[in-house]
This record gives structure tokens, C-alpha cells and sequence, in this order.
């Protein structure tokens, strides 16, 4: 376990920057959990480092329980809310992003349809004036085949 549960550092840390649960010293020793019984606290629980009391050597960690515990919600809440902040500006960047795929993609539709559209009307354009040669030819053979009767005639 880290330094700092939610606080999240590893290794050893100056005494100013311990902040919620604790799992460590900043000296490096262990954390236990006592139970006050003084007047001003009674039954009030804190944290002590083991070493640091034993020792004597310099003022050993001390931190009540409920106030690390309430650093500890304050940190969580905190990076529940930057994750929260974090969630709505992907979900924005994700609907642009999906806007700008669909914009896109409708015009590629568009471009394709209009490409569609113009070879079919060339088709159309082409089978008419084949159609419409082939009318001419007919009346052309019509037309010179009376021509010829009419020339026979007289």
C-alpha cells in the first residue's frame, strides 16, 4: 500500500504533505490506530506512528481519524468530480466528432447521388438520341423508299 491511500504517492513523504488515510510514516514506519482517553477526547480515535513512539527520537505522526477520513472523502470527491468533468468533455468531443462524421459522410452521399444522377441522365441523353438517330433512319428510309415508288410511278 502506497504512502497515501487516495492521496496516492509512494515512497516517503515530508510531514507538511500527508494528507487523508495514512498507511506510513513520513519517517517509514508503521501506522497504528489508539483510542484517546483524555478529557478534551474522550474515546476519540487517532493515528501514531510506531516507530516514532518508540524511538522518541522526534515528534512521532499523530492524526485523528475522522479528520484524516474527511481528507480522505475531500480527495475522492474531488477526483470523482474531475473525473466527472473529465467524462462530459469526452462526451462532447465524442458528439463533434460523431457531427463531423456524419457531415462528411453526407457529403459523400451527395457527391455520389450527383455523380449517380449525371451518368444516368447521360444514359438517358445517349439511349434518346440513339432512339431518336434510329427515327431518322427510318423515316430517311421511309422517305427514299417513296421517293422511289413516287419515281416509278411517273
Amino acid at each position: 500500500m502506497s504512502q497515501l491511500s487516495s492521496a496516492g504517492s509512494s515512497g516517503l513523504t515530508s510531514r507538511s504533505s500527508q494528507v487523508g488515510v495514512l498507511s506510513r510514516c513520513w519517517c517509514g514506519g508503521a501506522i497504528t490506530t489508539y483510542t484517546s482517553k483524555t478529557d478534551e477526547n474522550p474515546y476519540r480515535r487517532f493515528y501514531r506512528c510506531v516507530v516514532g513512539v518508540k524511538e522518541k527520537k522526534e515528534k512521532p505522526m499523530f492524526r485523528w481519524v475522522d479528520d484524516a477520513l474527511l481528507e480522505e472523502i475531500r480527495i475522492v470527491e474531488s477526483k470523482q468530480n474531475q473525473l466527472l468533468e473529465d467524462l462530459k468533455n469526452m462526451v462532447t468531443n465524442n458528439v463533434e466528432l460523431q457531427k463531423e462524421m456524419v457531415r462528411e459522410m453526407e457529403e459523400k452521399v451527395e457527391k455520389n447521388m450527383i455523380e449517380i444522377m449525371r451518368q444516368e441522365l447521360m444514359d438517358a441523353k445517349e439511349s434518346m438520341e440513339n432512339s431518336n438517330k434510329k427515327r431518322i433512319c427510318v423515316l430517311v428510309v421511309v422517305a427514299v423508299s417513296m421517293a422511289w415508288l413516287y419515281g416509278k410511278m411517273i
